[in-house]
């Protein structure tokens, strides 16, 4: 029964990336003076919800601009400067402090505060040449300036989803293009609460979430990001991560199988094979779905040198040369979980995705994934002389198969059978 003008406002609550829930900042109800009940403010949709990208996080004279007349202020409003549209502009920095370079050489006074570029009608700001939504700030710090883009969740999904999921896909695989979006979504949303003192929610880069602002999109992304507006991947009752990958090569991995971590029940280890097949895979499209990279001598030494003492205790001078590489146990997906190398200055167990990170080929990228196994030829000085990987799949391996859904996708599955197919027992729903 309702009292006088009062209504009744039901307040949902959110709770995101496993945390428990915690009450609400403020009742549900709110009583003024009078006795009436005032509603509590609603929660804004999530593709409103401000995110902040780190688009550079120690640039040394990072370039900015926008494509219509724009200005730069301090954080709290102070006027620097005007610039024109489409002029390129650089940022100095001296310690803390921080200025402004026009083309024609003209700087703006030193400002001891972080400042912030915003276009003044309907256009994007540029940072290095690269349009993006929302305004940029820059922040002066010791060891460069942190450039970062801050906009709306779905304009920056709209920027993440077609370099995730790849810029060529056709109508035919809009439902994983779809799923890519709610993925992203979720894994954006989980981490705005956990960027504590930090500048910045999510890195622009393939270490969070790849990120390219406007000169990245593209219509069927940004058609699956508003088809899918609002939604995450829900487990528990509450929104969770969504880990993804290129290609599983035929089983996607549980969370321990690759991190230092305890399982998630959504982020099980789940076959790609195809019902009623007994070689087809829904990834096996993928040019990376079976793959071989060799290690010659010169080139294992050098990446072992290089990388090996960011996971393991080498000692000083060098863990020295490879004398040996041996898988000496697998997960139960099949993937490595623990290679053994032996130098001539020690014994080291490398565990999970640290094997990517060690294990590169020449060129320094990370090894495809971790679901190879090892042809080892040895030297007649006992010295490994070269290491040959047989392996399938690409990136670390847990949740959702981005081969997987598109060949999912082209058999006609929606993007909720799709997640929830890679996502074992989690459901597609809103955030909150």
């Amino acid at each position: 029964m309702i009292a006088r003008r009062a209504r009744l406002v039901v307040s949902l609550g959110a709770c995101v990336s496993g945390a428990t829930c915690a009450a609400p900042a403020r009742p549900a109800v709110e009583r003024a003076a009078t006795g009436d009940v005032v509603p509590a403010p609603r929660r804004p949709a999530v593709g409103e919800l401000p995110v902040r990208i780190a688009l550079a996080t120690a640039a040394a004279s990072p370039g900015i601009g926008a494509t219509v007349p724009w200005r730069i202020t301090t954080v709290d409003g102070r006027l620097v400067a005007d610039g024109r549209a489409d002029e390129r502009w650089r940022v100095e920095r001296q310690g803390r402090s921080i200025r402004a370079v026009r083309p024609d050489g003209a700087v703006t006074p030193w400002s001891g505060s972080s400042l912030v570029v915003r276009p003044t009608g309907a256009g994007y700001v540029t940072f290095e040449g690269k349009r993006y939504r929302g305004e940029l700030m820059l922040h002066p710090l010791d060891s460069g300036v942190v450039v970062v883009n801050h906009t709306r969740m779905d304009d920056y999904l709209k920027g993440v989803v077609p370099l995730e999921i790849g810029r060529t896909r056709q109508d035919a695989e809009r439902a994983a293009v779809e799923a890519q979006a709610v993925a992203a979504r979720s894994y954006a949303f989980t981490r705005l609460a956990s960027a504590g003192s930090r500048f910045w929610d999510l890195r622009g880069s393939v270490l969070d979430q790849a990120y390219g602002g406007v000169d990245a999109e593209t219509p069927l992304a940004s058609r699956a990001v508003d088809a899918t507006a609002g939604l995450v991947l829900r487990f528990g009752g509450r929104a969770v991560d969504a880990p993804y990958h290129a290609v599983c090569g035929g089983t996607t991995a549980a969370g321990s199988e690759v991190w230092r971590t305890g399982d998630q029940s959504y982020l099980r280890s789940v076959s790609d094979r195809i019902p009623g097949t007994n070689d087809r895979y829904w990834c096996d499209a993928s040019p990376r779905f079976r793959w071989t990279a060799t290690l010659e001598r010169p080139a294992l030494n050098a990446v072992v040198s290089r990388y090996l003492s960011a996971y393991a205790a080498v000692p000083a001078g060098g863990p020295g040369a490879v004398r040996g590489v041996a898988v000496t146990s697998r997960t139960s997906s099949g993937r490595v979980g623990t290679l053994a190398l032996t130098t001539e200055r020690g014994s080291y167990a490398l565990r999970g995705n640290e094997i990517r990170f060690v294990m590169r080929t020449p060129g320094s990228e990370i090894l495809a994934s971790t679901y190879f196994s090892p042809d080892v030829t040895m030297g007649a000085d006992g010295r490994v002389e070269r290491v040959t990987l047989r392996g399938g799949g690409n990136g670390h391996g847990v949740g959702m198969c981005q081969w997987g859904a598109i060949g999912r996708a082209r058999a006609g599955h929606d993007f909720r059978r799709i997640l929830e197919a890679y996502y074992s027992g989690a459901t597609v729903g809103p955030a909150y």
